[in-house]
């Protein structure tokens, strides 16, 4: 700018001026000061937007440090991904204490797991600061810490959280409980912790992500709409995980379901192979249902009826092959061919997905039972495993090799083949709100 030329920008009332801040990158945001002197005040006018990833490494921690003691709050957003605390370090104890100090809406607060010799070392304690700025907070999320002792439940009170995520957190059920009692609006929970058994109360909650454990069990969660479970991984042996669920008067979205891991029991009734539907055995208000299933494993494909049948209301259905490349096995056409009317194909199921599908027979089995029974859907897309292109003549000619008429007259109404893969979100699943497919 030549000199004389008016400074336009510095002109800006500072309302503005703290709003054009609150858009920079940490760096550029924090050197304003040096502009002008009409510009030395306005970043620490404007609360502090903080994430760590923006930061060199060989300065992240140093840079944190002086962010955190200079501002003067109050903090929106911090996110602390990328760094790994060890014992006695002085920013264990600096940054939980300011952060508690300055009115923080947003954090992350993430201990890097250890790596190497390390890795098998208990996580640290968590900083008992940090369970004090809960008079502010409206998000948080813990990784790879231990929950202080109990003395500090005492601590915990966030009447302002809405959302809690924790994963590897070394706790106990009693910890998990103190922190829902202690959060009386809270609506989201992300709980990715090695727990053996979770009981959810709470009369805010209206959308929960679990990792699979010994036991999960819905007691009294009037609001609760959406319970997703995180998938085993391929070839891993999971064990089995009971869910149980009561007075389910609001759930509309639950997912992904394994039969080959999840036993399900509604209203006090387990539900079995040979389960009929009763009113102690159906979630009526279920819209948006997910399964999970190996379509060459018997003891798995006997179990899809009777799940279906608990569901008698959903219009979105989604089914995840679990099958290997190379399964083979005894096909279940006669299986399917004894199965009776579904209620919830029959009258109101109008799209579902396939997902991993990968044109073994036992697949084409089940497709040919929704056929029989779907009159009311307008959309099946099928969608092939990573790595894998599948084209609509793909599908096609695989149809056509079963010999069966109607069956290819059927698909060809309602059949859409997806070009790549889906890439599936658990926390975003867990997070959108709404009448939105989170499984798509």
């Amino acid at each position: 700018m030549d000199d004389g030329e008016d400074d336009l920008i510095s002109a800006l009332h500072d309302d503005l001026l703290c709003k054009i801040i609150s858009r920079l990158p940490l760096k550029d945001a924090a050197r304003t000061d040096a502009l002008a002197s009409r510009w030395r005040h306005l970043w620490r006018c404007v609360p502090l937007v903080l994430s760590d990833e923006h930061l060199s490494e060989p300065t992240r921690v140093a840079s944190v440090s002086r962010i955190l003691a200079d501002h003067p709050g109050p903090f929106d957003s911090v996110i602390l991904h990328h760094n790994r605390f060890v014992p006695l370090s002085p920013e264990l104890s600096e940054w939980p204490r300011l952060l508690a100090a300055k009115g923080i809406q947003r954090l992350a607060f993430v201990n890097q797991k250890p790596t190497g010799a390390q890795a098998l070392s208990p996580y640290l304690c968590l900083p008992a600061d940090i369970l004090r700025c809960g008079a502010s907070l409206e998000r948080l999320f813990l990784a790879c810490w231990t929950l202080p002792d109990p003395v500090f439940r005492s601590l915990v009170a966030f009447p302002r959280l809405r959302t809690l995520g924790m994963v590897n957190i070394t706790m106990t059920d009693q910890d998990l409980d103190s922190l829902l009692a202690a959060s009386p609006v809270l609506e989201i929970l992300l709980l990715s912790c090695p727990i053996n058994r979770f009981h959810l109360r709470s009369q805010s909650i209206r959308s929960v992500l679990a990792f699979p454990m010994e036991e999960f069990v819905v007691v009294e969660a009037p609001l609760l709409e959406r319970l997703i479970f995180l998938k085993r991984l391929p070839n891993v042996r999971a064990d089995p995980v009971m869910v149980k669920i009561s007075s389910p008067s609001k759930l509309r979205v639950l997912g992904y379901m394994e039969p080959m891991i999840h036993r399900l029991q509604i209203n006090g009734s387990i539900i079995k192979h040979d389960t009929m539907p009763s009113p102690s055995t159906v979630i009526p208000g279920l819209k948006i249902l997910a399964l999970k299933v190996n379509f060459c494993v018997f003891g798995e494909v006997k179990m899809v009826p009777s799940l279906l049948r608990c569901f008698p209301n959903v219009f979105t259905l989604h089914f995840e092959s679990a099958l290997c490349e190379t399964a083979t096995g005894e096909h279940h056409g006669q299986f399917w061919q004894g199965v009776g009317p579904v209620e919830c194909l029959r009258l109101h199921v109008k799209s579902m997905v396939f997902h991993n599908f990968q044109g073994h027979q036992n697949e084409f089995e089940f497709l040919k039972f929704v056929a029989r029974y779907a009159k009311v859907l307008n959309s099946l897309l099928l969608v092939p495993p990573k790595g894998k292109v599948l084209s609509g003549d793909d599908v096609t000619q695989m149809i056509d090799k079963l010999g069966c008429p109607w069956f290819r007259a059927w698909t060809s109404k309602v059949l859409l083949v997806s070009p790549e893969e889906n890439h599936w979100s658990p926390m975003t699943a867990c997070m959108v709100t709404g009448v939105n497919d989170p499984f798509c």
